[in-house]
C-alpha cells in the first residue's frame, strides 16, 4: 500500500495567523516546527502499518518549500518546490490512499482559520453546482485515479466540510476556530494523540474497503467566481471558458484533470488586484 500525503499549513496544530504562514513572518520558523511535529506524527503512525510499502509527502503550502527534507524518515519521499505541474496533488496518481494534513476550510467559511481556496482572487468554486474548497478539488483529482481520501486534519470547520463531502473520511480537528485569525488549540500531546488515532482509523477503513474515491458525475462543470469583474475579464482567456456572470466563469469537460487544469489557468489569469 502506498500512502500519499498532501501537507498544507493553515490547518497545522498551533497555527492561527498569517504571520506564521509566510517565510518573511517573524513566527514562520516556529510554525515550521509545528508543521514538522504534525507531519512526523502522521508518518510515524502510517509506518506502524506493516502493509505500507511507500510514503510520499507533497509539500502543498505557498511556495511549497516548508517541509524539512532533513527531518524526513527513511523510506519517505518528499516532493518539494513550487511550479509543480499538479501543485497540491502532485504524485497522487501513484497512491493507493490519500491523506490531507493541515488543510483549511474553503473561501467564505465563517469562523474558520485562514479560509481560502487556493488564492486570494478566488471567491467561490463549484463542481457540478456543489461548492468546494481545496479539499474537494484535490479529492476529485485523486478520484480520477481511483484514489480515496482517507484522512483530513485541520480546524473544526474543514473537518465539517470534509465530512459532508466525503462521508467515509476520518477527519481530525486539532483546533476549534473562533474567527479567521484565532482558535482554541489542543495541547501538543492531545493533538499528536488525535492525529495518531485518526491515521489508525483511516488505514483500518482502507483495509476493510470502507473508503471510496470522490468522482464527480461527468461531464464535470466548474464554476469559478473571482473577486472582481476585471479578474473575470482576464479569466475568459482560458480556452473553453464561458462568462456566466459579472465575476463568474464556467468550464465543462468529461475529464477532471482538464477541469483542474482549467481551474489553475483561471486562477493564474485572474491573479493581481485592480489598481482602483
Amino acid at each position: 500500500m502506498n500512502v500519499w500525503i498532501s501537507v498544507d499549513m493553515e490547518g497545522i496544530s498551533g497555527i492561527v495567523d498569517r504571520d506564521q504562514l509566510l517565510p518573511q513572518g517573524q513566527r514562520y520558523s516556529q510554525a515550521v516546527h509545528y508543521l514538522m511535529q504534525d507531519i512526523t506524527t502522521v508518518i510515524g503512525a502510517v509506518q506502524e502499518d506493516p502493509a505500507v510499502t511507500g510514503i510520499v509527502v507533497n509539500d502543498s503550502h505557498d511556495g511549497m518549500l516548508n517541509v524539512l527534507w532533513s527531518s524526513m524518515p527513511q523510506g519517505v519521499t518528499l516532493i518539494s518546490g513550487g511550479g509543480k505541474p499538479w501543485s497540491m496533488v502532485q504524485g497522487v496518481d501513484q497512491a493507493d490512499v490519500a491523506f490531507f494534513v493541515g488543510y483549511h476550510a474553503m473561501a467564505g467559511t465563517p469562523q474558520a482559520v485562514m479560509d481560502h481556496t487556493y488564492s486570494g482572487e478566488i471567491f467561490q468554486v463549484r463542481l457540478n453546482g456543489v461548492e468546494v474548497g481545496e479539499t474537494g478539488l484535490n479529492a476529485a483529482v485523486a478520484g480520477h485515479y481511483q484514489v480515496p481520501v482517507g484522512f483530513v486534519s485541520g480546524d473544526d470547520k474543514v473537518c465539517a466540510e470534509a465530512s459532508q463531502l466525503l462521508p467515509w473520511v476520518t477527519a481530525v480537528s486539532v483546533k476549534t476556530a473562533t474567527n479567521r485569525r484565532a482558535a482554541h488549540l489542543l495541547s501538543g500531546l492531545e493533538s499528536a494523540m488525535a492525529l495518531r488515532q485518526g491515521v489508525h482509523d483511516a488505514l483500518a477503513k482502507w483495509h476493510s474497503g470502507r473508503l471510496s474515491p470522490f468522482i464527480p458525475d461527468t461531464p464535470v462543470t466548474l464554476e469559478v467566481t473571482v473577486m472582481t469583474t476585471d479578474m473575470a475579464d482576464r479569466a475568459t482567456y482560458c480556452p473553453g471558458t464561458q462568462r456566466t456572470g459579472g465575476r463568474t466563469v464556467q468550464y465543462t469537460s468529461h475529464s477532471m484533470l482538464e477541469v483542474y487544469r482549467a481551474f489553475y489557468t483561471i486562477m493564474a489569469l485572474a491573479a493581481g488586484r485592480p489598481l482602483y
